[in-house]
């Protein structure tokens, strides 16, 4: 089964939106694909999700946060990476190492163009493609 670390920006547009990221957060569940994620990762998550205006849409950010942990084999990177520009994105770099993850879906342009990720970077339209039932 393929492993994915979901960026930040595919969580938010998937759980608020519809489209490829939507597709994307909906096929997890449905064990199209293994979440891998970190501490890390759910508490940029937490934070982003409780910006004034995302709260709103999203209710109560702590149990969304739990369900997606309990939907995702959390990992505890022991490695700290410092490959592109923005902290955040070394964190997804290391979840996605750790957690052996074959891919990683975002729609942030670094980590798409990251070097070490190029091959294994996708957009949620991408992944979404390949998980198709």
């Amino acid at each position: 089964m393929t492993r994915a670390v979901l960026h930040t920006n595919t969580w938010v547009s998937g759980l608020g939106w519809s489209g490829p990221p939507g597709d994307v957060v909906e096929a997890a569940p449905a064990g199209r694909f293994e979440v891998v994620t970190s501490p890390a990762l759910l508490d940029e998550l937490r934070r982003v999700l409780a910006y004034p205006k995302l709260g709103e849409m999203f209710g109560d950010v702590d149990e969304v946060i739990e369900l997606i942990a309990l939907a995702s084999r959390v990992v505890r990177p022991t490695l700290t990476l410092d490959l592109v520009r923005d902290a955040d994105d070394n964190r997804v770099l290391e979840a996605a190492i750790t957690g052996s993850a074959d891919v990683i879906v975002t729609g942030d342009a670094n980590l798409l163009d990251s070097r070490s990720w190029r091959e294994s970077a996708s957009s949620p339209g991408r992944l979404h493609q390949g998980t198709r039932p």
